[in-house]
């Protein structure tokens, strides 16, 4: 038995005792399990050694919920398959300045709520990289392009990794603020470099973030921007492109993007990102909560009715997150001056909620839906 194995079936053995309410065996397990990982840990190679990290992390805050004598639900270690890929080497063809290309460890469990989106990404991005000779035994054409959009602060960014982890494939980051920046003839040849790393790397996703910015619907009166979308589109419609990997584009401003990019062939799923509902709000509160000592008078659903939608608009993800920043940041002040380390209480994350406006209006929410009818039916 390997240490993964090990680990694996001291994780197992702590599961059953919670399960039974032994919480002294439970937490001895975990404790082994975690001391285990850490002997993996050092022994692995730098470039997986973050995942350990990572799964000890989350082990680490299962045992402080445990120490208290609650039901928790232990994470799942990673996949000796996820592992084995971070060891692919990336291609020289991909190690540019314009582009990250990684093996994420971030899986659909790590993003909270977005359930129907994630079964759209599943459909969009799996189907076509994962069962290609399924989807030519049915008669479907395989998606070529995906767009994500949606409010700023939403997760789509976050999504894409999640999704490469989930499916065990490479995401290719192309930014478009560097792609634009170089010389004149530059930017062509690094689109081109682009779609050669994803067929070097394939099954792989390419991902551009701000697509506006890089296909804007826009130009200026330089011709670069011009020959940068041909030069793009070109590639998307070429031979490469679908075969092995997909390109997924995201944007806060759909109506600022090259129509061009919207012709059969090319982005054929449009995917909505919206604010987080009830259960995602209450996941965002849990996560980034989880490792502080809370006082009793602190109820997460109290949190998740205050944080609904109002007159004034939706929180974001990242408005969530801020709101328990800010109220760690307040803890933090408490503790420094007074010298005593007291739980996080109500008051102090009603008022950290009180500084944090909701950033997304009811304007910006029908924005998107004027889009979206107007794409639909020009789709």
């Amino acid at each position: 038995m390997d240490l993964y194995e090990r680990a694996v079936m001291l994780k197992r053995k702590a599961e059953i005792c919670i399960s039974k309410g032994e919480w002294e065996k439970a937490e001895q397990y975990l404790k082994d399990a975690i001391n285990t990982l850490k002997l993996l840990e050092r022994k692995s190679h730098p470039e997986i050694r973050k995942i350990w990290t990572r799964a000890i992390e989350q082990l680490q805050t299962a045992l402080e919920v445990i120490k208290y004598r609650k039901g928790v639900e232990i994470p799942s270690l990673p996949e000796k398959e996820t592992v084995e890929r971070r060891k692919v080497k990336v291609p020289q063809e991909c190690m540019k300045e314009f582009l990250v290309a990684e093996l994420p460890t971030f899986t659909f469990k790590d993003l909270a709520g977005l359930e129907e989106v994630k079964k759209e990404i599943r459909e969009s991005i799996e189907w076509q990289i994962k069962y290609p000779e399924k989807l030519k035994k049915l008669g479907i054409e395989p998606l070529k392009g995906v767009l994500l959009y949606g409010p700023p602060g939403c997760g789509k960014t976050f999504l894409v990794k999640c999704a490469s982890g989930e499916f065990k494939i490479p995401l290719i980051s192309a930014d478009p603020a560097a792609i634009m920046s170089k010389y004149f003839g530059e930017s062509e040849k690094i689109v081109k470099q682009i779609f050669t790393c994803a067929t070097k790397m394939a099954p792989a996703i390419i991902f551009v973030d701000e697509v506006d910015k890089l296909l804007p619907k826009v130009t200026t009166s330089s011709d670069a921007p011009k020959r940068v979308e041909a030069q793009f589109l070109q590639e998307m419609d070429g031979v490469r492109s679908g075969k092995g990997f997909i390109t997924v584009f995201a944007t806060n401003e759909p109506w600022n993007i090259s129509p061009a990019l919207f012709r059969p062939g090319r982005v054929d799923r449009i995917i909505y990102v919206p604010p987080p509902d009830d259960q995602a709000r209450r996941r965002l509160f849990e996560l980034y909560l989880r490792n502080v000592d809370l006082a009793s008078d602190i109820d997460i659903n109290e949190l998740v009715k205050l944080t609904s939608p109002n007159s004034q608009g939706y929180y974001s993800s990242s408005g969530i997150k801020a709101i328990c920043d800010e109220a760690k940041r307040e803890l933090m002040r408490i503790w420094t001056q007074k010298e005593v380390e007291i739980p996080l209480n109500r008051k102090m994350i009603i008022e950290a909620l009180k500084k944090t406006p909701r950033s997304i209006t009811h304007s910006m929410i029908q924005q998107y839906k004027k889009w979206a009818s107007t794409i639909g039916a020009r789709k």
